[in-house]
């Protein structure tokens, strides 16, 4: 009987062991394979990208495993990373084809993080709401927007289609929630300051 218990101890004791060793080996990131806080020099080691603009507080890459019409972009402030994002810097002559790219977006990240904690379809003017076909040109004059919103632990993960000057933007962004407050007072004293 002794026997029995100790041999079931050692297979325990084994199990757990293992168990620990798997979940040490395995690594969890914020964003791709970066973590918030990591330097500039650190991401730019993770990233396999080729690096196609680097400012002090800034690197953004094309990103080989990820749809050409996207970059993806690191923010720094005093040499930590605090926000992520992939920007979409291709073009459509649809404009109903950014909707598109917007929805297979949301849905990947549906996947990924579960249901939108908030999920919004905004019209600013419905002149062309009951004409679905005109959606992406009312997105472009600025009558119709999009966004949700997914949380982890650590990050906030926004999804934004909208337009500035008949100019559309799609983002995805992941913003440090640890960091978040901290970015925020370093700006407010860089404007009071005026830099």
């Amino acid at each position: 009987m002794k026997r029995k218990i100790s041999l079931l101890l050692i297979i325990l004791c084994i199990l757990v062991i293992s168990n620990l060793i798997l979940f040490a080996e395995e690594t969890k990131y914020d964003f791709r394979e970066t973590n918030w806080g990591m330097s500039k020099e650190q991401v730019k080691a993770m990233e396999k990208g080729e690096i196609v603009l680097e400012t002090e507080r800034e690197v953004d890459f094309m990103v080989p495993d990820f749809d050409d019409n996207f970059k993806c972009g690191y923010l720094f402030l005093e040499d930590k990373l605090y926000r992520s994002l992939y920007l979409f810097i291709g073009e459509h002559t649809n404009k109903n084809d950014y909707i598109n790219d917007y929805e297979r977006l949301k849905e990947t990240l549906t996947k990924q993080y579960g249901k939108p904690r908030l999920d919004k379809v905004t019209w600013k003017n419905d002149l062309y709401k009951d004409n679905q076909q005109e959606w992406g040109t009312a997105i472009g004059i600025g009558h119709l927007s999009y966004n949700a919103f997914w949380e982890t632990s650590t990050t906030e993960i926004i999804l934004i289609l909208f337009s500035v000057n008949s100019e559309i933007t799609l983002f995805n962004a992941y913003i440090s929630k640890e960091l978040r407050e901290w970015a925020k007072e370093i700006k407010e004293k860089e404007t009071s300051k005026g830099l």
